[in-house]
């Protein structure tokens, strides 16, 4: 066996799937678990400062974040573009919306054209969040918590939307351990 046919096979018995995404970009897929479902309910939220409802909620909350960061193959800020309700290839309704990253990715790759395709089926966890904010969630920027699988051959994301704060994306940059590309930056210059 050659180097190459031992690279391929090895690639092909690991944990994810590279694969080639609907607009061109290589995504690799990783299984997902039942314990994910928590974390990327394909859904949004739209309390901007939820540690400031402390209790429960708050740490909650940052349990919440901890996982979405850690777990996430792409947290980019976005706004949403579209959002269309249509049927999928079942009888249930689905809602599509088309993000597009507004700053680069605090983890993970964008596609060529910085828009990510999110989709939700009737039925699922988050459909009623979206069926009852359709018109909210054009009004402002979101992170964006995407987690890519395998659906029958087809790379798709399970996902998060959270409203775009200096507080939340300071977080997730701690957790990610990413610095901020648009922090001030000192530059020193030693002259012998």
């Amino acid at each position: 066996m050659n180097r190459l046919s031992a690279f391929v096979l090895l690639a092909a018995l690991s944990g994810g799937c590279a694969s080639t995404g609907s607009r061109g970009a290589s995504v690799t897929t990783r299984p997902f678990t039942p314990e994910l479902a928590r974390y990327f309910d394909d859904a949004a939220d739209f309390i901007e400062d939820v540690d400031a409802l402390g209790g429960r909620v708050a740490s909650d909350w940052r349990r919440q974040v901890r996982g979405l960061t850690t777990e996430s193959d792409l947290i980019v800020a976005v706004r949403i573009e579209t959002v269309t309700l249509g049927g999928d290839s079942s009888t249930a309704r689905a809602y599509r919306l088309t993000a597009a990253a507004t700053r680069e990715p605090i983890v993970g790759t964008l596609p060529g054209d910085r828009r990510i395709d999110l989709r939700v089926t009737e039925g699922e966890v988050g459909f009623n969040a979206i069926h009852q904010n359709e018109q909210r969630l054009q009004m402002r920027s979101y992170l964006l918590f995407a987690r890519w699988y395998d659906d029958d051959g087809t790379p798709r994301a399970h996902w998060h939307l959270s409203p775009e704060t200096e507080a939340l994306t300071r977080r997730v940059r701690e957790v990610a351990g990413a610095s901020d590309p648009n922090a001030p930056r000192e530059t020193v210059v030693h002259q012998d």
